[in-house]
């Protein structure tokens, strides 16, 4: 008998994990590959900046950003399957040296005060359950003038019901992720579209 107390199974898409969680992060991967292009040059990396992702799924955003000389790229992700995915990936490429790459939460950054000189998170904002509280993760664990580069579906006006981020299913997700950021001391601008997704770019003072 179903426990009605308990919640029901996260979507794949916030828990991709086992055979289909790999095949998604696949499939998302190719779907993705412009925004994580669009995401880059966002970010504007320079050599031997240090760089966090939450959400870095198969890792192919990494790879690139490591193209940058001498970058170090920390990240979370919520599934051992992303994670075990992505490390296999840079062990490959060579690339793994330069990476700290663990499970875990948005909400919880295990990483000092100003470790990171940017921060990206491409298509995962939406599964924040606590927007304000990771963001301020986020704000912490940014050096001054450090860079934030958030990647958003387009939802349009009908968003997933299962979201867990009240923000992504409000019908109004830029705006109020604008808000939110502005609220918290970040400057901030939406830039164009990469494909069907949009792109905030925020920096601290």
């Amino acid at each position: 008998m179903t426990d009605p107390t308990r919640d029901p199974p996260a979507p794949i898409a916030q828990r991709p994990q086992g055979f289909f969680g790999a095949l998604f992060g696949y499939v998302m991967e190719w779907m993705n590959e412009r925004a994580y292009t669009a995401a880059l040059q966002a970010l504007a990396p320079r050599p031997a900046e240090r760089f966090l992702e939450i959400g870095f799924g198969t890792g192919r955003c990494i790879e690139l950003l490591l193209a940058t000389p001498d970058v170090f790229v920390a990240g979370l992700d919520p599934t051992p399957t992303m994670v075990a995915r992505a490390r296999d990936r840079l062990a490959k490429s060579r690339l793994d040296a330069r990476t700290d790459l663990r499970e875990g939460s948005d909400e919880s950054i295990p990483w000092p005060d100003q470790s990171f000189n940017g921060a990206l998170a491409i298509h995962s904002f939406q599964f924040w359950k606590d927007p304000e509280r990771s963001l301020c993760e986020v704000a912490r664990v940014l050096r001054p003038g450090g860079r934030l580069i958030l990647v958003f579906r387009d939802h349009s006006k009908n968003p997933p019901a299962w979201l867990p981020n009240p923000i992504s299913k409000s019908g109004q997700e830029i705006d109020l992720t604008l808000l939110l950021l502005n609220k918290l001391g970040f400057k901030t601008a939406e830039l164009a579209p990469a494909g069907s997704s949009r792109i905030v770019r925020a920096e601290l003072p």
